[in-house]
């Protein structure tokens, strides 16, 4: 499993988002991949999981298949790992 992290640049609600990633990351529990929404590849694979909003969370299987997700409303960390477990 991984978690894809959609942000953007400007946008208010981003930081917290990020913040959690970054937990996450450090934990070495679960990979993460940062996707700007600004940037022509962010935006590619936003609109691949239908992000139409940022910040999103998206926990993703081995294949690339959304397992949950969580858009602008972050969840726990604990919330994310529950899932993985």
């Amino acid at each position: 499993m991984k978690l894809k992290v959609f942000t953007k640049n400007h946008c208010p609600n981003c930081p917290p988002a990020k913040k959690l990633a970054e937990e996450i990351e450090e934990q070495g529990k679960l990979p993460v991949e940062y996707h700007d929404v600004d940037e022509p590849d962010g935006l590619a694979e936003a609109q691949f999981f239908n992000v139409l909003a940022t910040p999103a969370l998206i926990l993703c299987d081995d294949k690339d298949k959304e397992v949950e997700s969580w858009r602008k409303d972050m969840p726990a960390s604990k919330e994310i790992y529950d899932k993985i477990l």
